[in-house]
């Protein structure tokens, strides 16, 4: 479950779903979630995770009757250690290096402007710098 996995980046106490639930639906919704590839098990993977689900029903309001929304939400423990690197690449999501007013990610080989103290991290505002972190280096 990748939204899950990264709970940590996104927030610190809770976290708010609306998202299609495969448990809480009927049999024909279930059949077209699994035809789309939708995600499964939010309830249980968050518990997995050491997540304590708060709330998991069926929302009121859905359009389509076969995308039920199900409201999840998730509370993470207070003594979750924050980790030290909470920006990281949008590409390969991986931690990035603050070099010389900007963020470098040696995998993806780009470099993210920080402008007015604010990261522009999407994948279209990296550019690219194989050599970044050498010639800011050498100077």
């Amino acid at each position: 479950m990748p939204i899950l996995r990264e709970l940590y980046r996104v927030a610190r106490k809770y976290l708010i779903l609306l998202e299609p639930s495969y448990e809480l639906s009927s049999e024909e919704s279930k059949q077209r979630m699994d035809s789309h590839g939708y995600c499964k098990n939010l309830k249980a993977a968050s518990h997995s995770l050491g997540y304590d689900v708060i709330k998991h029903n069926l929302f009121p309001f859905s359009l389509n009757p076969l995308n039920p929304t199900a409201l999840t939400i998730i509370s993470k423990q207070s003594d979750t250690t924050l980790p030290s690197d909470v920006l990281a690449c949008p590409k390969f999501k991986t931690p990035l290096k603050k070099i010389n007013g900007a963020l470098y990610s040696p995998e993806a080989l780009l470099a993210y402007p920080i402008l007015g103290g604010i990261p522009c991290l999407r994948i279209e505002n990296g550019i690219f710098a194989s050599k970044y972190q050498e010639v800011v280096e050498k100077s």
